[in-house]
């Protein structure tokens, strides 16, 4: 399904994926206040994307489920012709298996979607770039770090990594910008109980916004980063800077 209006009045174009809520809705608004026209894509999230639409006017939502790679091809020839100035690569998803009983599909449709995707949609799109834009990756702290039960997960955000190092070899030539966003923490609606324990781990004392997120996706697709490419650039809040044992060290023998 598409949901679009016209257009034409937007210079710049972003196609960003995974619109409907979180991250994503964060960066479909900043970029559309900044002038772009963003095409987005969204697969479960119709009656958040719509109310997205009212609100911003100028965009073009897909309906995709990116763990189907036929959905994946039928999206870019959809999008065969078009022009792009950026390309945020957000959408995501998450498998929680314990190691004991593990089902190989779970660990396939991680990898898809997170890491197959980005791959396809930047080499399929690669000549509807335009030279001297820029692709976004969000990666994630967990690619930086060992798991537990979203061992599919961590694998995909630490490859996606170095796929963005990767695509900035060979992009950038035409003077192309390929960066990772890496966030920790983020306040959003699939917070859980647990979740709120990052806080007091983090040095700042808070989880992130999605918003604050955004601005850095905005920052990397701008001429402000003209010279950073192949980078993760992680927002956490100082999460990765602590070592839980050294810091119960600190706040119990030195109070």
């Amino acid at each position: 399904m598409s949901i679009s209006i016209d257009t034409r009045i937007k210079a710049k174009t972003a196609l960003v994926t995974g619109v409907s809520r979180g991250i994503g809705k964060a960066i479909c608004r900043q970029l559309s206040a900044e002038g772009y026209r963003v095409i987005g894509t969204y697969n479960q999230g119709l009656e958040e994307s719509l109310a997205l639409q009212r609100e911003l006017g100028e965009v073009e939502f897909f309906q995709v489920d990116f763990g189907i790679r036929s959905e994946t091809t039928t999206f870019l020839e959809a999008l065969k012709g078009r022009k792009f100035d950026a390309i945020v690569n957000n959408a995501g998803t998450i498998d929680f298996q314990k190691l004991g009983d593990y089902q190989i599909s779970g660990w396939d449709n991680t990898l898809e979607v997170n890491l197959g995707v980005p791959m396809l949609l930047v080499a399929g799109l690669q000549h509807n770039l335009s030279d001297g834009g820029s692709v976004v990756n969000i990666a994630s702290t967990d690619g930086l770090i060992g798991s537990f039960a979203s061992i599919a997960y961590s694998a995909s955000k630490s490859a996606l990594m170095n796929v963005t190092k990767s695509l900035a070899n060979n992009l950038g030539s035409r003077g192309i910008r390929v960066n990772a966003v890496a966030p920790g923490w983020i306040s959003t609606d699939m917070d859980t109980e647990v979740v709120g324990e990052a806080e007091k781990m983090t040095p700042l004392g808070r989880k992130g916004t999605p918003r604050e997120v955004a601005d850095l996706v905005s920052f990397l697709l701008s001429e402000k980063a003209a010279f950073i490419t192949g980078a993760t650039v992680v927002i956490d809040g100082g999460y990765t800077c602590v070592d839980y044992v050294m810091k119960l060290e600190n706040d119990i023998e030195v109070g």
